[in-house]
């Protein structure tokens, strides 16, 4: 697992809004390359894959009180 993606699991423990299912509701999964589904910021409905960014603002937040 690459680093980035563990600071993405971190994000989304720590995340209030942390959301996991799509804009249809469905469950968003995201391995962590073991094929056990994570919390995750990449699978967050919160989470522009698109742009890699979160889209309420609150990654860099997370992260600097980490």
């Amino acid at each position: 697992m690459s680093e980035q993606n563990k600071i993405y699991e971190e994000v989304a423990i720590n995340c209030s809004q942390y959301c996991p299912c799509g804009r249809d509701h469905s469950v968003k999964n995201v391995s962590n390359g073991d094929d056990v589904k994570c919390e995750s910021c990449l699978n967050c409905s919160h989470f522009s894959e698109e742009e890699c960014h979160c889209c309420l603002d609150l990654y860099d937040k997370i992260v600097d009180k980490m």
